[in-house]
């Protein structure tokens, strides 16, 4: 299976800040999406968005516009809705190449959705029953580091201590602006 991964993201590759491998396979209805091993370095000053239907994750430093870069790099507008870090005004676009891509959770470094974040897209919005699973979230630097979330889209989250969507867990709940003691403790999530 082909992983498209951006240039930017190869640059921060080469500079030894993201990931080594990446590889998503995604069975819907209660299926997972698996990040297979890869060595991490943690890059609390960085945000990054992964998008389950492309595979496509884009990181950027502290002060640029994630969105922006998921347009440039993946070629995915990713529709807003309002609340998200970094929310425009939902537009109607039309672009050669270009799809929309839904928000359905975004993982904040800090309680109180502060700090870094890590943004999960996908082609749909949640309707209560379909299940996505995304993890082990140390593939991508985010293993151990949730400490709040929010949840868009008409998904709710979950999050779970083990890397397969086992142990302890936390949700589903639309927000979180503290974990209690589901902090630090993230190794993987489901949306639905």
């Amino acid at each position: 299976m082909a992983i498209r991964i951006s240039a930017r993201a190869r640059r921060l590759l080469a500079s030894g800040v993201a990931i080594a491998a990446l590889s998503i396979g995604l069975v819907s209805v209660g299926g997972t999406a698996n990040a297979a091993t890869a060595e991490q370095t943690s890059a609390p000053a960085q945000s990054c968005s992964y998008d389950i239907g492309t595979r496509t994750l884009v990181c950027v430093d502290a002060g640029e516009d994630l969105n922006e870069a998921v347009l440039e790099e993946a070629h995915l507008r990713v529709v807003e809705p309002a609340g998200a870090e970094g929310a425009v005004a939902a537009a109607t676009f039309a672009a050669a190449g270009v799809q929309a891509t839904f928000i359905q959770s975004q993982l904040y470094d800090d309680a109180n959705y502060g700090g870094s974040f890590f943004q999960i897209t996908n082609s749909s919005a949640c309707n209560g029953s379909t299940t996505w699973n995304f993890g082990p979230l140390g593939n991508v630097g985010w293993s151990g580091r949730v400490s709040s979330f929010k949840s868009f889209s008409g998904c709710s989250t979950k999050l779970w201590q083990g890397t397969n969507y086992s142990g302890a867990s936390y949700g589903y709940a639309v927000n979180a602006a503290s974990l209690g003691s589901m902090n630090d403790q993230a190794n993987s999530v489901s949306m639905r």
